[in-house]
């Protein structure tokens, strides 16, 4: 498994971290700076309430600080935040791999129900206008290279 994994689940069940028993549960109480006490960290939709420049802080941190982490989450947006992306169906792996490959598979993702992220979408219909190249994970590099 990667350092840096979200998991979306499709019935977002608790019993999820018992599948990860080397990963310490950190719940919303949660000070950035303590998380160095642990060298595997799991988040369980606990980013909820913050911005999203604010979560690419603290994985940047934990990044920075070599604290693999999986964040699981019934937050679409959140997934463009690490590079792998597990998509659970009841409890059971559905699919798992690069994110950018996972989203691709829009058809299995629509039949469960799981809309892409707004920018993948929006990238997805500018490509197919010839505005743009390729997929975006991150809206700045979108607009990044359609104001060139």
């Amino acid at each position: 498994m990667e350092t840096s994994v979200t998991i979306m689940c499709t019935n977002f069940n608790k019993e999820i971290v018992n599948k990860y028993p080397d990963y310490h549960l950190i719940d919303t109480s949660f000070n950035v700076q303590s998380l160095t006490k642990y060298r595997k960290i799991i988040f369980f939709n606990v980013f909820n309430e913050l911005k999203e420049d604010k979560i690419k802080e603290i994985f940047k941190y934990l990044d920075d600080n070599k604290i693999a982490y999986i964040n699981v989450t019934n937050n679409i947006e959140e997934v463009l935040l690490t590079k792998y992306l597990i998509i659970y169906d009841k409890d059971n792996i559905l699919i798992e791999g690069n994110t950018l490959d996972v989203l691709k598979e829009e058809k299995l993702l629509k039949r469960i129900g799981v809309h892409e992220p707004f920018i993948c979408d929006l990238s997805l219909l500018l490509k197919d206008y010839g505005l743009v190249n390729k997929i975006y994970l991150d809206k700045e590099a979108l607009v990044g290279d359609l104001w060139k």
